[in-house]
């Protein structure tokens, strides 16, 4: 365990002229004699604390999962992946956060990318790799907003497997795994590809050598990534004694839930561990954190934001947003299928979770595309019962994001909630943030 680090006016001086994180430095297990056996759409913070991390770990038990091509599909992420390809694919992870009240902190170096491909000036190569039959994991992670038929990672996705059919009919199954935080999201993709194959395949044969050789998983990810602060990022360099510009924070804590038949996906994927979950059906994993987690991001982000909080750590010691979030557990909650008791303490490990005094997790960021993100996320979980915190957080989410009611749906038809937000919507609009607050704390 690496200690911890307190950044100090030196850090930034000692981080210019250490040497560049490389594979000199590299001594846990041969990456030379591992395979490439995944291919990864994308090079984000989650997928390298996660997925990156799974296949590492496993190749250390000498599980030999193999090695991970990350493809960079858009042009904001191309410097991520010359990083991964300057260091040799290797990064840093940070795991600082909470366990039971107590401090965690563990750092250690992640060696499971070989490469990292930019789509746009090599889409060749990464034909070359789908079609390689060592190749039988694809994972992938782009926004809600990407997870669409006409955006282009589905287009990019269904060329690569033309290519492994094209190329390599008779290869193995191929087990392509999304992790976008949409349900269903293994169905929806292989409708997505099957429809976009139409343009192949006249005679069918194409979408047939789908059905037959490829599985479509639905998956969940669990686990809070942050980039650190740059004196943060420094005081690490300082103290790792070398540079390295994917430096990983993350917390503890990490789930990784991949709907196959498990038998079948181990003898090709052996990354099962306490984090990665292998199950026919991952209905309950999947509905505890999209609504216990992800709904209460959605849904405290905007009011977050108009209270001038900036991070969810700093809205966990606010004297009436902390309140709020743990009203807004009482309200989601009966709103769910969950056990209640199993519900009520995951919602306390959340609460954890957020309070994590390591990681800089901005509410501006989880407001990224709030307005789909509430849809999905929060608007199921309204109702007819008096929900006065989702009225509220409904109220700051139409402002901020300029929406109108009827953009909430069903919701909106709902005359109780419907009203309730619209006076909520009153109030904040006249600034009266921290009135709103008060007087919602005061209703539950």
């Amino acid at each position: 365990m690496a200690p911890s680090v307190a950044s100090d006016g030196r850090s930034h001086s000692l981080s210019a002229v250490l040497p560049l994180l490389t594979g000199a430095l590299w001594r846990a297990y041969r990456r030379d004699q591992l395979p490439e056996r995944v291919l990864q759409f994308g090079s984000g913070m989650l997928l390298r604390g996660l997925c990156a991390a799974a296949v590492d770990t496993a190749n250390r038990a000498a599980a030999r999962a193999g090695r991970i091509v990350v493809v960079q599909s858009t042009a904001e992420g191309a410097p991520r992946a010359r990083a991964l390809n300057a260091q040799d694919g290797l990064f840093t992870l940070v795991e600082r956060g909470l366990s039971g009240g107590a401090p965690v902190e563990r750092v250690g170096l992640i060696g499971a990318i070989s490469r990292a491909l930019t789509a746009d000036d090599q889409w060749n190569v990464v034909r070359d790799v789908a079609a390689n039959p060592e190749i039988q994991v694809i994972v992938s992670n782009s926004s809600e907003a990407g997870f669409r038929i006409d955006a282009p990672f589905p287009g990019r996705l269904t060329d690569a497997l033309h290519a492994r059919f094209s190329r390599a009919p008779e290869a193995p199954l191929v087990f392509v795994i999304p992790t976008e935080l949409v349900p269903d999201n293994g169905p929806r993709l292989a409708a997505m590809v099957r429809e976009l194959a139409e343009r192949y395949d006249r005679a069918q044969t194409f979408r047939d050598w789908l059905k037959a050789r490829v599985r479509f998983c639905s998956s969940l990810v669990d686990r809070i990534t942050t980039a650190p602060p740059p004196d943060q990022h420094a005081a690490l360099e300082a103290t790792l004694g070398y540079r390295d510009a994917l430096l990983t924070v993350t917390e503890p804590y990490a789930l990784w839930a991949i709907e196959a038949d498990p038998a079948e996906l181990r003898t090709v994927f052996p990354v099962e561990s306490a984090t990665v979950v292998f199950a026919p059906d991952i209905a309950f994993y999947r509905e505890r954190k999209l609504r216990l987690l992800n709904a209460v991001h959605t849904a405290a982000a905007p009011l977050a934001l108009l209270a001038g909080v900036r991070t969810v750590r700093e809205a966990t010691v606010h004297p009436l947003l902390a309140p709020f979030l743990k009203q807004l557990f009482k309200e989601i909650i009966p709103a769910t299928d969950l056990p209640a008791g199993e519900a009520r303490a995951f919602a306390d490990k959340v609460l954890e979770r957020f309070a994590n005094p390591w990681l800089e997790h901005e509410w501006r960021i989880i407001a990224t595309n709030q307005e789909e993100k509430f849809r999905i996320r929060v608007v199921p979980l309204i109702s007819g019962r008096a929900q006065p915190d989702l009225a509220l957080a409904a109220a700051a989410h139409l402002l901020f994001t300029r929406a109108p009611l009827e953009s909430l749906g069903e919701a909106a038809r709902i005359p109780e909630f419907a009203r309730a937000a619209r006076g909520w919507m009153a109030l904040l609009s006249g600034g009266s943030i921290e009135a709103a607050l008060a007087k919602t704390d005061r209703c539950t």
